[in-house]
């Protein structure tokens, strides 16, 4: 192993040894069973902890500085890092308000942090040079992820009426993602390629979602945006229907769109998109009609379809 190292990443290969010890030992130390479908989040306390990723971080520093004068070997170093940018930026997106986010809180405000996004620019960017092809195996390409992740760090907070308003389901989503918390739609946070984090999904099923923005709001539009990942048995609802209220209890219908065709080759994420000139809005319903099964041309073809719901946003 040493050999291999010192050869293909020179001056560098003793640090990146370093970090693959640390690593190694950190999870070992933690008892954690690794599983491939997880997120790095939910080891965000253990081994990818703040302190540890901090160390490996160092680590990664002094092995690029070892390699800067050898262009080739840098890149090298470079792509050995983006497995530890890839945890820290999707730590940062489950905890996009908290210390390792990509936004502080500041009296009231949301103001993002740049080097949060530096690291997203860097990773990318190493991505592209690189010549790295998926991310994973369902095919998610760096320029995909690249780009809903731009999306997700696009908090929806300033002059969003939805912002931490209270939404309720019928039926409710699946507990097993995002814990079935309606208040992920609603948390100004859109969601990126990951069905795992900040959406909520309902399998092969209607369902309707309905928001109260109180008795002072007075919008206009409103959205909401669902998820395409077909290895997943995620698609896009066949319709979703979009109505008003003043009291809660009489809706007026507004608006239907409806998501032609198979689906063969969705886009990752859909918006379903509405407006009025209708005065004292206050209550918002959605009925989401899914298409609760997979398509012939699937490979599990008449199974249970999932339609994945992330943030309501209304001006």
């Amino acid at each position: 192993m040493t050999e291999f190292l010192d050869g293909y990443y020179g001056a560098a290969g003793s640090w990146i040894g370093e970090y693959i010890g640390a690593l190694e030992e950190a999870l070992a130390r933690s008892g954690a069973r690794l599983d491939i479908y997880e997120p790095p989040s939910v080891h965000a306390e253990t081994f990818l902890g703040r302190e540890k990723v901090l160390a490996y971080t160092a680590l990664f520093d002094q092995a690029e500085a070892a390699a800067a004068r050898d262009p080739a070997v840098l890149e090298r170093v470079k792509t050995a890092r983006l497995p530890l940018q890839y945890a820290m930026i999707e730590i940062g997106k489950s905890d996009m308000f908290g210390p390792l986010g990509f936004y502080v809180e500041r009296g009231g405000r949301f103001e993002p942090r740049p080097e949060m996004k530096r690291l997203l620019e860097d990773f990318y960017a190493t991505c592209v040079r690189n010549g790295v092809r998926t991310l994973n195996e369902s095919g998610l390409t760096p320029k995909d992820y690249y780009q809903t992740a731009l999306r997700f760090i696009d908090v929806q907070v300033e002059g969003n009426l939805a912002f931490r308003k209270p939404a309720t389901a019928n039926p409710l989503p699946a507990v097993k993602y995002g814990h079935g918390n309606l208040a992920l739609l609603t948390d100004g946070v859109r969601g990126a390629n990951d069905f795992k984090v900040h959406w909520l999904g309902w399998e092969a099923i209607d369902f309707d979602l309905t928001l109260d923005l109180g008795p002072t709001s007075a919008p206009h539009e409103v959205s909401l945006s669902t998820l395409y990942d077909p290895r997943s048995w995620i698609l896009h609802p066949r319709k979703v229907i979009c109505s008003v209220s003043t009291d809660g209890a009489r809706f007026q219908e507004i608006g239907s769109l409806t998501v032609e065709g198979d689906q063969r080759n969705g886009e990752v994420i859909r918006t379903f998109a509405y407006s009025w000139t209708l005065p004292n809005v206050r209550f918002i319903k959605f009925h989401v009609e899914g298409t609760k099964q997979l398509p012939n041309w699937h490979a599990s073809a008449g199974g249970g379809s999932w339609v994945f719901i992330d943030e309501i946003i209304a001006r």
